[in-house]
């Protein structure tokens, strides 16, 4: 983490986009891996939710739709620094780059979540989806 001198040291507006693109790979890596496990969840648990023969996500949607979802999610990434810079106060907002990682992350984790509920709900009443 970085030490409280960096934090309030003010910084120029190209420095503080330095300061957002230098987390990306960190942003792009833990939604990344919160994607893959509730893929996994919606692949298993989902399966698991719905009749035989019944998908409960469209196969050949996958691959297109997390596609367009990563490329979505850095460009509201970058929309962080855009409003980090247009509101320039010389310091990185490390409360935006938090909640926005936060939100990211239940966003992302969101269809496994739906898929493991799906699937608990079929457990109790005894009844696969449709």
């Amino acid at each position: 983490m970085e030490n409280l001198l960096e934090l309030n040291s003010q910084r120029t507006r190209g420095e503080l986009i330095h300061w957002w693109e230098a987390r990306r790979f960190h942003f792009n890596g833990v939604v990344l891996a919160v994607g893959f496990a509730s893929l996994i969840l919606v692949m298993y648990a989902g399966s698991a939710a719905v009749k035989p023969g019944v998908d409960f996500i469209e196969p050949l949607a996958i691959l297109p739709s997390t596609a367009i979802y990563l490329a979505m999610a850095n460009v509201c990434y970058t929309m962080g620094w855009v409003v980090d810079t247009a509101f320039y106060n010389g310091r990185p907002r490390m409360r935006l780059y938090r909640s926005g990682l936060i939100f990211a992350v239940v966003l992302t984790a969101v269809p496994g979540v739906w898929a493991v509920i799906a699937w608990l709900i079929t457990v109790r009443t005894g009844q696969k989806l449709d």
